[in-house]
């Protein structure tokens, strides 16, 4: 339907809700670029972020001539989702499986990705971009990773991988992980950080029930993709970055770092005139 949404900043979004086999739903805003042939890109939160955080991103991306999708995260919805707890589980396949139906509702909504559109992921989002994309390559044209990460606790030091096995442990036990009073992403699911502490002690990535390890379909990707890495981005550092590229040295790397006042793993998405001129200048070449 077509709705005024606020979220966007724009005159004019889309809002579609995409129901899951459970019985939850997630929305998918769509905000169109005046050429209904331009590229496509579908953008992906972080760990613990609300899909509305990201709407002066979007309508900046729409403006600068951009079809957007806009996917909320499980757990994190404004309706139709389910609090994470004991009676409520998900890990990466799951988010992997939510963005699946995001880029094929996509691909009805504007036609011209039917074939295959562009993922734009933060942190955790790029991580679950990069095992979609290793899974489903022939539905990604490319990938944009923004204050994105492989989490491995090497590129941070032993403090780091104490306190990633810990936050593991703790969902364990509580039955979520409460990144709200912790201070780190926001109330998420046990398995999603067994598997995330998982990722950070060895660097591979293994998801679903029974678990697969998607690492070495990660390798074997070939896709162009542009990385951008934020100074004094304690969250993802430089380093962390690269460690993208180094464990899957297919991908066609453009990368970019940006050094600008008032922005940092967060609040790029709420000043984004910078990111969007790289990713604007990406898919131009």
């Amino acid at each position: 339907m077509l709705v005024t949404d606020p979220l966007l900043h724009a005159e004019t979004s889309e809002t579609h809700s995409i129901e899951r086999a459970e019985g939850t739903s997630f929305t998918l805003r769509v905000a169109r670029a005046a050429d209904p042939e331009a590229p496509t890109l579908l953008v992906v939160p972080a760990m613990g972020m609300p899909a509305g955080y990201y709407g002066k991103l979007v309508a900046a991306l729409a403006a600068a001539g951009l079809n957007v999708g806009l996917m909320e995260q499980r757990g994190h919805e404004e309706h139709g989702g389910r609090v994470p707890g004991w009676s409520y589980d998900f890990g990466y396949a799951d988010l992997v499986d939510d963005m699946a139906a995001a880029v094929e509702r996509l691909g009805e909504l504007v036609p011209a990705s039917a074939g295959a559109a562009y993922v734009l992921g933060h942190s955790l989002g790029g991580q679950t971009a990069s095992a979609y994309a290793a899974l489903h390559p022939d539905q990604v044209a490319g990938l944009v990773y923004v204050a994105s990460q492989t989490p491995y606790w090497r590129n941070y030091g032993p403090g780091f991988l104490v306190a990633s096995q810990a936050m593991g442990l703790v969902g364990r036990v509580v039955g979520h992980f409460p990144g709200k009073q912790l201070r780190f992403a926001g109330r998420e699911a046990r398995t999603l950080m067994k598997e995330w502490s998982r990722y950070a002690r060895t660097g591979r990535l293994r998801l679903g029930r029974p678990a697969r390890d998607v690492t070495e379909d990660m390798r074997a990707l070939a896709k162009p993709a542009l990385m951008i890495s934020i100074e004094g981005d304690w969250m993802a550092p430089s380093s962390t970055v690269d460690e993208i590229h180094r464990r899957m040295p297919g991908l066609e790397v453009r990368r970019v770092h940006l050094d600008e006042p008032g922005i940092d793993h967060f609040k790029w998405a709420r000043k984004p005139a910078s990111t969007v001129a790289a990713v604007t200048e990406w898919l131009g070449r």
